[in-house]
Parts: structure tokens; C-alpha cells; sequence
């Protein structure tokens, strides 16, 4: 495969080189560099294979240079000397380090290399800085895999190709297009005026304001006929609240004056408006006007401002959700540190007694925070779901203990289920949290007591019903909720899935539970509304898309007291947050396993690279350095095939993909989770 164009990375660099002497004899330095310390070992020993990559890297004209093995080994000629900023050459140095300031420009190619993918780049943005010239040199980059003796990818082709001669005469030719522009641009007014008589619409008229002639574009814009047009009164096509407007300007062309950039709306011959931007001129006795139509110009001005209006409602909703969020974060945060607070004074004091019941408060608080943030997420829609084909009733039915629970003992719930639902594809957890948080709902309306209905359906929409959901028309089951409460205004209803908003007295809600209802529908591709009469009653109705997949099968989960423990297997732990990683580290080194743990990517692929095999690599998504954890995954992989790995993340807009998810000894654990489904998720993956 050869990829041209730009090589993916930060802007421009530029390398400053020192001076280096030419040195005939390449082969001569490469016979006497002592090869013996470093992986290639002594030169005798080298394999046909290299010896003859070595040999067609010396014939080469351009600069080039030969990088062998896993340490990716460096033996280039005496023309790619010149590119190194050592002056001895980089004779048996590594080429990461060689060109670490560029890495990020060229690690995506050599990495593409070693998969056994030729890349040629041109006009890449690493500059070279010539030495005792000021000037710079731009060069293309060929990347060339190179196979050992058994067919396998052992290292790749380093090419060096100068194109600063290219570059500098497109640049002469983007100087001359620029000036051409400014030609161009002098003769605009000339030429938009022959192509408005030519394109758009123009009349004239008689000082009466009465049509006289008119050009075909006109006809064509507003579907009269000819026949039609002549003698007929102008203003009569103008649109009621414009004709004052149309009026005004008409007079004023007929007094002399010139008028320019009037926007009127004028009648289609089949009764709808158009709107034109006018100018008039008058000529002799006659008035000549030539009229653009602007209504695609109106109809996109009208949306951006609807977007601009949304957009402000939006961040009116951020602010809100700002303010709510900060006042729930400070109470759990309260909770938190008061509750280890209290600990280091007991310890102090050397009272153990109610130990337990701190530690508990703080991991409430802290199980209460994970339920918000996942709140909030499925609210903006960014939370990763696992969405499996579920059978609805048999689903719901299995929720009862827990329904009954939410609703409690004054409550009575009642089913009405479809003698054959059809499937739907959802989160079923999220499904049971919304489930939940709706009986929850119901139960606070129906104080002291009351009845929910739970009902499913099955319902086709087709073109022809009003498009309020946003749904295309097809196959989808409805989960209906009803309740007998007290019911809601309109006003409420309307503001209902509003984040922080609650009608429930102040302590008894986050005002999120109709929040994460819509965030988790939506995000299934689904819909959800609320019908309400006050004294009467409240409905909430989930709408999911159907699915025609089948079932999975659940596979059965080992108790985590019965995985086996772990037998020093070597863990590579990889996040920027220094706190979290040391927890991390703590409790898998408590449970049997060597981990070594580093901040970011380029640490990681050095030490994978350096320090030996690890049986399991645990990498955040989000990493600094430019590097991303699936990116890192996939360089891993490339250099062993089979490594286990473990994504961890709290929030990511680009989420992990499936593919990636699905190849064997992966797996994804969310943010935040408890140490021990940590350690119980990395055992899962050494015995699965």
C-alpha cells in the first residue's frame, strides 16, 4: 500500500544539524563498527538476508538507511549522514532515538512499515535546517518493508528523497494564482452585472408599476407564462407586508434615485412566495429592475438563527446542569472527606470502634457518585452501551422483585403484556435503571398510594404519522408506564427531561432520573414522551426500534472467588492519573502480580519494546503525548499478536472500536469502578 499526502502530527519542525565530513568508504565504516554490541551481533554472523539489504542500501543514490530488528538497529550510507544532527553518523544506534524529536510525525509510517505496508510521503512537514545557509530543504520519505530469510517483516528501507525544488516552484505558482485573484477581483462588479442580466430575474416596468417584459428567468423562477405577464400590476405579486416597502423604493427610482439591495417577497403563479433582492434603475420612461432570488439564502439564514437560539438554550441547560452537578459533587465530595476525616482521627486516637461504619459511608458516597456520572453520561449521550437483543416481557417479568421494591408496599403494579412482542437491541441494565427510576417516579405522584400499569405493544409507524419523534417509519415496541398520581402541567411536562429539574420537594431528588431515561432511549435510537392530566394521571411511553437478531446465549460468569489467584504474571499498567495508577498498582501487586507502571504511550512502547514480555497490558484510552490508547494497542499487537489487553476509561467521544473489542484477550471496564472488579476483570482474562 502507498499512502502520499502529509504524514498525520503536530506542525512544522525543524532540525538544526552541525556540520559532518565526508567520509568516502561507507562500506568501509560499516566493516569496522563493532556490531557486536548491539542486537545484530558480529558482522560475520549477519544473515544473507541483511547482507543484502545492506548492500542495495550502499548502491542507493539518495540517502538511505537500513533499520533491522526489534531494537530497530541503524546502518545508512554516507548520504544520509548529512540528514543526522551527530556528527559521527548513527552507525548501530536505534532510529527512535535518531529522530525522537520527529517521532511523532514518523512513528505512524515505521509502525506501518513493520506491518509489512510500503508508504511513500511527500512534502513531509519535518524541515530540515541547512547548515550555514539559514535556508531550509524539504524532503519525501519512502519507507520500505524488508523480509529475513523466513519471509517475515525483520526491518524496512529508509529513503530519503530532496523535493525543496517542488516545493518552491508550487509555491511560485500559488504566488501567481494569488495575484490573478486580485485581477479577478477588479472586474467583479462588471462581471456580476452581466451575469445578473443573464441568470436572474429582470423586468420592465411602466411608471405605472406596471409589468412590460420580462426575461426567461423570471418566467422560470415563478411559473408565469407569458401570456400572462403583460399589463399586469407588479405590485399586486408582492407580498402584503412588503408592498409598502416595494412602494417606497419605486418612487424613489421614479424620482431619479437609484435602488440597490431591496428584499421583497413575490407571488409563484402557484400562490407560494419567493423572495428576490432587488435593484432598479430608471430609463426613460421605463423602470428596469434585475432580481436575485435569496430564498435558499433566506431559508439557511432562518436556520442558522434557530441553530444560534438552540445553541443558547443549550448552554442555558450547561449552566444549569453546571450548577446542579457542582451542588451533588459537593455533597458526596462532603460526605467523602468527612467520613475519612473522622478515620485518621480515630486511628489517631487509637479507637478502632466504628471503623467499618466510616469506611461504609465513604464507599456509599462514593457508589452514589459513580451513579451520577453514569447519569450523566447517558444523558449526553456518550455513555458506551452494550446493547444485546432482548425478549421484552420475559425481561420486565424478571424485574419485578426490583420494580415492586422501587414502587413499595402502598403501590400495587399491574401488567398488560403483548401476547408476542417483538425484539428489541438495548443496554438491558440501562433498561433496568430507567425502569427503576420510572417507578420511582410513579410511586412519588401516587402518594400515599396507587396503581401503575406496565404495558407492552407492538406499533408501526409509517410515513404518514406525525413526525414529533423523529423516527423513521418501521417495526418498534412501546413499554408504556401509567400512572394514577396526581399528574403534571403542561409546563412541567415540557420541562421535564431537563437535567436537574424536579417537581419533588427539595432532598427527595437529583432531578436526573428522566434525564438518563432520555439520554439511555435516544442513544438506543429510540424515543420517549410523557402524557399527563393533572388529578389524573401520567404516562411514560419508550418506544425502541425493533430487532430481528437473534438471541444470545448468556455465557455463564465464574464467582470471583472462584477464579484461581494469580502466579506473578507481569502487568504493563498504563494512565496519567498518578493517584489512581498507584491504587491500581497496590491492589493488583496485594493479589500476586508484577506490575510495571508508566504515565504515557511513549513509556509504555519502551518499556514493551525493552523490558521484556508482559502477560497483560492495561491502558486508559485518553493518554497524553499525542498517543491514544487504541493506538498504542494496535503498535503493541503489531509487534506480538497475541497480547492481552484491558481498555479502562471514564469518558471518550470516540469510543473503543468493535472490531478492536472483539479479538481475543481484550476487554473494557469503565470509569469508576471498585479495585476488586479490577482485579476480578484481570483474572478473567488469564482464565476465561
Amino acid at each position: 500500500m502507498v499512502a502520499k499526502g502529509n504524514a498525520p502530527g503536530p506542525a512544522i519542525q525543524v532540525v538544526h544539524l552541525t556540520p559532518a565530513a565526508t567520509v568516502d568508504g561507507m562500506s568501509e565504516s560499516i566493516s569496522c563498527h563493532d556490531w557486536a554490541q548491539t542486537r545484530l551481533g558480529a558482522l560475520p554472523h549477519w544473515p544473507p538476508a541483511l547482507r543484502i539489504a545492506v548492500d542495495m542500501m550502499l548502491q542507493s543514490p539518495f540517502p538511505s538507511a537500513l533499520v533491522w530488528g526489534t531494537e530497530l538497529t541503524v546502518i545508512h550510507n554516507d548520504a544520509y549522514r548529512a540528514l543526522l544532527p551527530r556528527p559521527d553518523g548513527g552507525l548501530g544506534a536505534a532510529f527512535d532515538t535518531l529522530w525522537r524529536e520527529h517521532w511523532a510525525n514518523i512513528g505512524p509510517w515505521v509502525f506501518k512499515a513493520l506491518g509489512g505496508h510500503s508508504s511513500f510521503v511527500e512534502d513531509t512537514p519535518v524541515r530540515i535546517a541547512l547548515p550555514g545557509t539559514g535556508g531550509h530543504a524539504w524532503f519525501a520519505f519512502s519507507y520500505t518493508p524488508i523480509r529475513d530469510d523466513h519471509g517475515a517483516v525483520a526491518g524496512f528501507l529508509h529513503t530519503v528523497i530532496d523535493t525543496t525544488a517542488s516545493i518552491e516552484t508550487i509555491d511560485a505558482w500559488r504566488e501567481r494564482a494569488l495575484t490573478f485573484e486580485k485581477q479577478i477581483a477588479r472586474y467583479r462588479v462588471d462581471r456580476d452585472h452581466i451575469w445578473q442580466l443573464s441568470q436572474d430575474a429582470m423586468i420592465v416596468v411602466s411608471r405605472d408599476l406596471r409589468l412590460q417584459a420580462a426575461n426567461p428567468a423570471w418566467y422560470q423562477m415563478l411559473g408565469w407564462r407569458e401570456t400572462q405577464s403583460p399589463g399586469m400590476p407588479l405590485i399586486d405579486l408582492v407580498h402584503p407586508a412588503d408592498r409598502h416597502e416595494a412602494s417606497t423604493a419605486a418612487l424613489e427610482v421614479l424620482h431619479g434615485k437609484g435602488v440597490d439591495q431591496i428584499d421583497t417577497r413575490v407571488r409563484h403563479s402557484e400562490g407560494h412566495y419567493r423572495w428576490f433582492r432587488w435593484s432598479a434603475r430608471l430609463e426613460g420612461e421605463l423602470l428596469t429592475a434585475v432580481g436575485r432570488d435569496i430564498s435558499s439564502e433566506r431559508e439557511e439564514a432562518m436556520r442558522q438563527t434557530q441553530a444560534l437560539l438552540r445553541n443558547s438554550q443549550r448552554l442555558g441547560a450547561v449552566g444549569q446542569l453546571a450548577g446542579g452537578m457542582a451542588h451533588e459533587m459537593n455533597n458526596l465530595l462532603s460526605g467523602i472527606g468527612g467520613s475519612l476525616e473522622l478515620l485518621q482521627r480515630r486511628f489517631a486516637q487509637g479507637r478502632l470502634e466504628r471503623i467499618d461504619n466510616y469506611v461504609q459511608l465513604a464507599r456509599d458516597s462514593v457508589q452514589r457518585a459513580m451513579l451520577l456520572t453514569h447519569r450523566l453520561l447517558a444523558f449526553s449521550k456518550n455513555q458506551p452501551l452494550s446493547a444485546k437483543p432482548l425478549e421484552v416481557n420475559q425481561h420486565l417479568l424478571a424485574l419485578e422483585p426490583m420494580l415492586l421494591q422501587a414502587l413499595g408496599p402502598e403501590m400495587r403494579l399491574q401488567w398488560q403484556l403483548d401476547m408476542a412482542p417483538w425484539r428489541v437491541r438495548v443496554d438491558a441494565g440501562q433498561l433496568q435503571n430507567a425502569l427503576i427510576n420510572l417507578c420511582a417516579n410513579a410511586r412519588d405522584a401516587c402518594l400515599p398510594s396507587g396503581t401503575l400499569t406496565l404495558r407492552t405493544a407492538n406499533q408501526r409507524l409509517t410515513s404518514s404519522d406525525p413526525e414529533d419523534s423523529g423516527l423513521p417509519a418501521g417495526d418498534y415496541v412501546a413499554i408504556h408506564l401509567e400512572d394514577d398520581g396526581h399528574g403534571m402541567t403542561a409546563e412541567d411536562v415540557a420541562r421535564a427531561f431537563e437535567p436537574f429539574f424536579t417537581t419533588k420537594p427539595a432532598g427527595r431528588g437529583a432531578g436526573l432520573g428522566l434525564s438518563m431515561v432520555y439520554g439511555f432511549v435516544s442513544q438506543s435510537d429510540g424515543h420517549v414522551w410523557i402524557e399527563s392530566t393533572l388529578e389524573q394521571g401520567t404516562r411514560v411511553v419508550l418506544l425502541f426500534p425493533r430487532c430481528l437478531e437473534a438471541l444470545e446465549e448468556p455465557a455463564p460468569v465464574e464467582p470471583l472467588a472462584a477464579l484461581q489467584a494469580a502466579r506473578g504474571e507481569r502487568l504493563l499498567l498504563i494512565d496519567d492519573e498518578t493517584n489512581l495508577r498507584k491504587l491500581m498498582k497496590e491492589a493488583l501487586v496485594d493479589h500476586g502480580f508484577e506490575v510495571h507502571d508508566v504515565a504515557d504511550a511513549n513509556a509504555a512502547m519502551a518499556q514493551f519494546r525493552h523490558n521484556g514480555a508482559f502477560d497483560l497490558v492495561i491502558t486508559d484510552i485518553g493518554l497524553p503525548g499525542g498517543f491514544s490508547g487504541r493506538q498504542l494497542a494496535k503498535a503493541m499487537r503489531l509487534l506480538k499478536p497475541e497480547q492481552k489487553i484491558l481498555f479502562i476509561t471514564g469518558y471518550t467521544e470516540d469510543p473503543v472500536e468493535q472490531q478492536l473489542l472483539d479479538e481475543p484477550g481484550t476487554a473494557l471496564m469503565l470509569k469508576p469502578f471498585s479495585l476488586s472488579l479490577l482485579v476480578g476483570q484481570v483474572q478473567r482474562l488469564f482464565n476465561p
